[in-house]
């Protein structure tokens, strides 16, 4: 009775001190959210989710390959319009709804982590503490990351499997899947395993593992069905299957996507040798170490404590060093010692290293596939199977003692001081943290501090979407890239995407060819000068009646 009140009080002390520092960096981040003027990522983000609420039809209109992540964001977009009724500060609310998005997958991750103790913090804390090149928005990559973490979460700490649990991964996974389509193939494998593993058990007439059984398989199937009801009763409300078959080949053009198989396979592995070199080498000294040993004379500890040796001046480096996305950088190193640890433990943790670790490393390579951002992908997605490194190195050093554990914490503490670290200091899109000084006052950036120059930037784009007097009744094209123009006008988008659109583009002839009544009143050629009315783009325009006009930032070609 002692023993168990005992451990109950254990459990609530762990409990409370997880939810103290959750709620402690939630406050510190919250905070930080208003530092930053991302012109580009994040605001697209936004602007792509804002025309599908002007009422513009998914994978119709939209040609952007990564759009069907918008379908996730517009409901928070429409509850956030029930309140503000415009865009006036909704980048800086997006960015509070991403963190509240954190703070809710860490909790489910830290209630579905029972059974690996009070271990469970960490990994918790550490995807709270990172994001994708520390844009604090919600995203095709920040979307994916997230779900599929919780599946992975939920497939490896669910003590008793049941068909809800199963029901549960499958609309993660759908919801993982409309962020990165790539992520069906975990799915797929999924499947397959389940097969595979079905077949055996038919032969040697054994009972499948519960996680395994067909029957669980299709009950996620039903789990991601239940979305795919939902998304193709929002898409076909807005078209019809022969307008999206009309649009999808120009959707899913992309030069870098198009690269063969075994050349994004091969630079896959390149690209990781040549950020972390030595980690490669002496990770790989250490699996021909251990496979030698056939007698096992060297202890496991010493074989983990080498790795972390190895780690940790990456996590430095990257973490405080580096100046470019290091909170990208540094988060591929602590996958490492996850696979040495369970290498060399004798009571291996198999759910936990097939169910989570593995699938997470595997995700890196279905990211690097679906991306054109190569080791900046592949780094920020390593934080799926970095979680489970952590929770691996802890099983594997669970019965050291004294020293022999140090090492482990001060990996952990470097860890969390460099996450916290980069997520407070690294600004993308802007300069260092000091130089935004200048509080954005009005529009869709309310609230948001940037430096002097960007602020001057800002308020003069305003002055002249304002003196171009756009209405409803507008159709606005911007060309070149600043997707935060759309947000600060009722003008419809008459883009093909709200991304970067520049005046040599083939796609545009196409995009207004298929659908006229796009056909742009407003033509906003940002940062551009009068040598953009000598190119073939500005003269078809011209000889269909548009005037031009000299703005702050740029030309406008007008038809009204």
């Amino acid at each position: 009775m002692y023993l168990k009140q005992f451990s109950n009080t254990l459990k609530k002390r762990e409990q409370w001190i997880f939810a103290g520092i959750l709620l402690l960096l939630f406050v510190l981040f919250a905070f930080r959210q208003q530092y930053g003027f991302n012109k580009n990522d994040e605001i697209f983000y936004i602007s792509t989710v804002y025309r599908f609420f002007q009422g513009d039809a998914m994978l119709i209109d939209e040609w952007n390959n990564v759009q069907m992540f918008a379908f996730l964001t517009y409901p928070l977009y429409c509850f956030a319009q029930l309140f503000i009724r415009s865009n006036e500060g909704i980048v800086l609310i997006f960015r509070i709804f991403y963190l509240v998005f954190q703070a809710a997958v860490a909790v489910y991750c830290y209630t579905r982590m029972k059974r690996f103790g009070w271990v469970r913090i960490f990994p918790a804390l550490f995807y709270f503490m990172t994001t994708p090149f520390n844009i604090n928005a919600l995203s095709y990559n920040t979307l994916a990351f997230g779900f599929v973490l919780v599946t992975l979460v939920t497939m490896a700490s669910v003590e008793e499997w049941r068909p809800r649990h199963a029901f549960l991964c499958g609309i993660f996974t759908a919801c993982a899947v409309l962020a990165n389509p790539y992520a069906v193939l975990l799915f797929v494998l999924y499947g397959v395993i389940c097969l595979g593993d079905a077949v055996h058990c038919v032969r040697k007439k054994e009972n499948p593992a519960p996680i395994l059984s067909l029957k669980n398989f299709v009950w996620m199937g039903l789990g991601a069905f239940t979305i795919c009801v939902l998304f193709f009763a929002f898409i076909f409300s807005r078209g019809s299957i022969a307008e999206i078959m009309e649009s999808l080949s120009y959707i899913v053009m992309d030069s870098e996507r198009q690269k063969s198989f075994w050349w994004k396979l091969g630079r896959y592995f390149i690209r990781i040798h040549r950020y972390y070199t030595a980690q490669v080498y002496v990770t790989a000294a250490l699996v021909i170490l251990f496979l030698i040993d056939r007698k096992k004379r060297i202890p496991s500890w010493l074989y983990i404590s080498l790795e972390i040796l190895t780690t940790i001046p990456y996590i430095i480096y990257y973490g405080f060093f580096w100046e470019m996305v290091g909170i990208n950088y540094m988060l591929i190193p602590l996958a490492f010692p996850g696979f040495i640890a369970y290498l060399v433990t004798r009571e291996r943790d198999r759910r936990l290293f097939w169910c989570w670790y593995v699938p997470g490393l595997f995700y890196t390579l279905i990211a690097h596939f679906a991306t054109n951002t190569g080791i900046l992908t592949v780094s920020a997605s390593c934080m799926i199977a970095s979680a489970a490194s952590v929770l691996l190195l802890c099983e594997a050093l669970s019965e050291e003692h004294g020293w022999k554990k140090s090492l482990l914490w001060v990996l952990l503490a470097v860890q969390c001081a460099a996450c916290i670290y980069q997520r407070i200091f690294y600004v993308w899109g802007d300069e260092h943290l000091e130089y935004l000084t200048e509080t954005l006052e009005e529009g869709p950036l309310k609230g948001i501090h940037t430096t002097e120059e960007n602020a001057l930037l800002y308020e003069e784009v305003l002055t002249d979407m304002e003196e171009l007097e756009l209405t409803g009744e507008d159709k606005l094209f911007v060309v070149g890239i600043a997707p935060w123009m759309y947000l600060n006008t009722d003008a419809e988008c008459a883009a093909y995407s709200t991304w970067e659109t520049l005046e040599t583009d083939e796609l545009i002839a196409v995009y207004y060819e298929l659908h006229p009544e796009k056909l742009p009143t407003v033509i906003y050629c940002y940062e551009y000068d009068e040598s953009i009315l000598d190119t073939d783009f500005a003269q078809t325009f011209l000889d269909m009646g548009y005037g031009v006009q000299t703005m702050r930032h740029g030309l406008v070609l007008t038809l009204r």
